[in-house]
Protein backbone atom coordinates (compact mmCIF):
# COMPACT_ATOMS: atom_id res chain seq x y z
CA UNK A 1 0.00 0.00 0.00
CA UNK A 2 1.41 3.47 -0.89
CA UNK A 3 1.98 5.73 1.86
CA UNK A 4 3.36 9.81 1.94
CA UNK A 5 5.53 10.50 4.59
CA UNK A 6 3.70 14.11 5.09
CA UNK A 7 1.88 16.33 7.33
CA UNK A 8 -1.32 16.52 7.41
CA UNK A 9 -4.27 16.10 6.52
CA UNK A 10 -5.20 19.65 6.85
CA UNK A 11 -8.87 21.27 5.64
CA UNK A 12 -8.38 22.68 2.16
CA UNK A 13 -8.47 25.83 2.65
CA UNK A 14 -6.48 29.42 2.00
CA UNK A 15 -6.28 30.54 6.03
CA UNK A 16 -5.31 27.13 6.60
CA UNK A 17 -2.72 27.06 4.32
CA UNK A 18 -1.38 29.78 5.13
CA UNK A 19 -1.01 28.39 8.87
CA UNK A 20 0.36 25.40 8.32
CA UNK A 21 2.85 26.29 5.09
CA UNK A 22 5.30 29.24 5.38
CA UNK A 23 6.24 31.22 2.18
CA UNK A 24 9.22 30.39 0.17
CA UNK A 25 9.30 26.72 0.55
CA UNK A 26 10.48 24.12 -1.08
CA UNK A 27 8.48 20.81 -0.72
CA UNK A 28 5.84 18.70 -2.39
CA UNK A 29 2.08 17.85 -1.19
CA UNK A 30 -0.77 15.76 -1.95
CA UNK A 31 -4.52 16.50 -2.63
CA UNK A 32 -7.34 14.50 -1.37
CA UNK A 33 -10.14 13.48 0.36
CA UNK A 34 -11.27 11.64 3.73
CA UNK A 35 -12.67 8.61 3.03
CA UNK A 36 -15.42 6.63 4.72
CA UNK A 37 -13.02 4.73 6.29
CA UNK A 38 -10.99 7.75 7.91
CA UNK A 39 -8.36 7.03 5.28
CA UNK A 40 -6.69 10.04 3.61
CA UNK A 41 -7.64 9.73 -0.76
CA UNK A 42 -4.84 10.62 -2.62
CA UNK A 43 -6.44 12.53 -5.90
CA UNK A 44 -3.80 14.92 -7.02
CA UNK A 45 0.38 15.32 -6.30
CA UNK A 46 2.48 18.45 -6.93
CA UNK A 47 5.60 20.25 -5.69
CA UNK A 48 6.96 23.47 -5.66
CA UNK A 49 10.61 24.39 -6.27
CA UNK A 50 9.91 27.90 -5.08
CA UNK A 51 6.54 28.78 -2.83
CA UNK A 52 4.75 25.71 -1.30
CA UNK A 53 2.00 27.78 -0.22
CA UNK A 54 1.52 29.38 -3.31
CA UNK A 55 1.54 26.26 -5.06
CA UNK A 56 -1.02 24.15 -3.29
CA UNK A 57 -3.44 26.67 -3.84
CA UNK A 58 -3.10 27.00 -7.21
CA UNK A 59 -3.31 23.24 -6.95
CA UNK A 60 -6.61 23.61 -5.25
CA UNK A 61 -8.32 25.74 -7.70
CA UNK A 62 -6.70 23.74 -11.33
CA UNK A 63 -8.07 20.21 -9.97
CA UNK A 64 -11.45 21.51 -8.20
CA UNK A 65 -12.90 22.36 -11.45
CA UNK A 66 -13.80 25.94 -11.06
CA UNK A 67 -16.72 27.63 -10.28
CA UNK A 68 -18.55 26.23 -13.52
CA UNK A 69 -18.17 22.71 -12.14
CA UNK A 70 -19.85 23.97 -8.76
CA UNK A 71 -22.49 25.10 -10.33
CA UNK A 72 -23.02 22.13 -12.46
CA UNK A 73 -22.66 19.77 -9.41
CA UNK A 74 -19.22 18.96 -11.20
CA UNK A 75 -17.22 19.73 -8.38
CA UNK A 76 -14.52 18.04 -7.14
CA UNK A 77 -14.53 16.33 -3.15
CA UNK A 78 -10.87 17.69 -2.79
CA UNK A 79 -10.95 19.41 0.89
CA UNK A 80 -7.80 17.92 2.20
CA UNK A 81 -3.96 18.63 1.74
CA UNK A 82 -0.75 16.91 3.22
CA UNK A 83 2.81 18.48 2.80
CA UNK A 84 6.18 18.00 3.48
CA UNK A 85 9.15 20.13 3.16
CA UNK A 86 12.12 19.64 1.10
CA UNK A 87 15.99 20.30 1.09
CA UNK A 88 16.28 20.76 -2.61
CA UNK A 89 14.31 20.75 -5.66
CA UNK A 90 15.54 17.47 -6.87
CA UNK A 91 14.63 16.28 -3.47
CA UNK A 92 11.02 17.86 -3.93
CA UNK A 93 10.98 16.06 -7.68
CA UNK A 94 12.32 12.43 -6.68
CA UNK A 95 8.99 13.08 -3.89
CA UNK A 96 6.78 13.82 -6.31
CA UNK A 97 7.95 11.30 -8.90
CA UNK A 98 7.58 8.40 -6.21
CA UNK A 99 3.99 9.90 -4.79
CA UNK A 100 2.67 10.16 -8.61
CA UNK A 101 3.99 6.67 -9.19
CA UNK A 102 3.25 4.84 -6.19
CA UNK A 103 -0.51 6.33 -6.37
CA UNK A 104 -1.63 5.95 -10.22
CA UNK A 105 -0.54 8.15 -12.11
CA UNK A 106 -2.60 9.61 -14.91
CA UNK A 107 -4.70 6.55 -14.55
CA UNK A 108 -5.70 7.19 -10.89
CA UNK A 109 -4.97 11.01 -10.17
CA UNK A 110 -5.94 14.16 -11.98
CA UNK A 111 -2.50 14.78 -12.62
CA UNK A 112 -3.02 14.67 -16.50
CA UNK A 113 1.20 14.56 -17.04
CA UNK A 114 3.95 12.61 -14.96
CA UNK A 115 5.72 15.61 -13.31
CA UNK A 116 8.21 17.74 -14.79
CA UNK A 117 12.13 17.51 -13.96
CA UNK A 118 13.65 21.29 -12.38
CA UNK A 119 14.57 23.43 -14.57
Amino acid sequence: MAKLDMDGPFNLEDAVVDKEVGADLIGNFALGFINANGKFVVKAVGRSDRDLNREIKSARRRYSGGLLAKLMGKASNLDKFKFSIADTVESAFQVEQRAYENFGGEKRLLNKKPPAPPK
